[in-house]
């Protein structure tokens, strides 16, 4: 049940911010707009990311619901779909970033 209400919510909001363009839920991105020039990236890339772990948890919880695979091997699962959201979310933001150019601080201090 709660791998089900899990994928449930991962899906919606994959298509509220990949598909809908709902970008402001994305909390770094609420903060600091101006550190994510592109938006459009930044939205499909959390779309896909949050649609496959969505998916993911659906999977598992099919899996487990006909009896395919037991109670640990839900909960690996699990800790795998997490673990690989948190570094896919992570890295899309560092992907989407724009950093500051160091170099044009030092050329306007000469």
């Amino acid at each position: 049940m709660t791998l089900g209400i899990a994928a449930a919510v991962l899906l919606a909001l994959a298509w509220m911010i990949g598909v809908l363009g709902m970008v402001r839920l994305i909390n770094n991105y609420r903060a600091h707009p101006e550190r994510y020039p592109d938006a459009q990236g930044l939205s499909r890339w959390m779309g896909l990311t949050l649609g496959a772990g969505g998916m993911s948890f659906a999977l598992c919880a099919l899996a487990w619901g006909v009896g395919g695979i037991g109670e640990e091997a839900v909960g690996i699962w699990s800790g795998v779909t997490a673990a690989s959201l948190v570094l896919a979310a992570l890295g899309g933001l560092a992907r989407y970033r724009r950093m500051p150019d160091v170099r044009s601080g030092e050329e306007k201090r000469r």
